[in-house]
């Protein structure tokens, strides 16, 4: 594989998006398989107040998911690390914003 760590290939909603409704889960898929002992998920909203609930889940060897409060409309940070299974331990944010409701 070109790459050496795990790294998010694919995410829901994705990076830099915004959605009309907000989501339930956020879902990452990696670029390889990763450890889901070893790896964290967690949402905050604009004012650093956690929006991520409940245990971390792993959907395939590379996808993790985790549950979200009910989000109201706003701009949300996803924080991420993961062990992938070459044992390099990887972390970086995504963004995505819900957008407020039509009038």
């Amino acid at each position: 594989r070109a790459w050496a760590h795990a790294y998010p290939a694919v995410s829901i909603p994705n990076n830099g998006a915004t959605v009309k409704e907000a989501p339930r889960e956020l879902r990452i898929q990696f670029t390889e398989a990763v450890e889901l002992a070893f790896s964290q998920i967690i949402v905050k909203a604009a004012g650093g107040e956690i929006a991520s609930q409940g245990k971390l889940r792993q959907l395939a060897s590379d996808t993790l998911a985790i549950d979200l409060k009910s989000l109201s409309s706003g701009a949300y940070t996803v924080e991420w690390q993961v062990l992938s299974i070459d044992t390099h331990v990887t972390d970086g944010v995504l963004h995505f914003t819900v957008a407020p409701p039509v009038k």
